[in-house]
């Protein structure tokens, strides 16, 4: 699932410090344009969320969520 995949790569980041992780997978513009236009605004605020400067994301075995 997509929490595992997330999880894998956060993992991977910590043991590769040189180079910067991409978190998350490609989405093709064939995909894109199947979503609806609110889905691509929820996409947009997501991306604008993920890439805030000084925000720390602790992520928790209980799914809590805690910054």
């Amino acid at each position: 699932n997509y929490a595992a995949l997330i999880q894998q790569q956060i993992n991977e980041d910590k043991q590769n410090l040189r180079e910067k992780t991409v978190y998350g997978i490609q989405l093709t513009e064939e995909k894109l344009n199947d979503f609806r236009d609110e889905q691509i605004g929820q996409l947009k605020e997501l991306m604008d969320e993920a890439t805030r400067p000084h925000r720390k994301v602790i992520i928790s075995k209980d799914s809590e969520h805690k910054t």
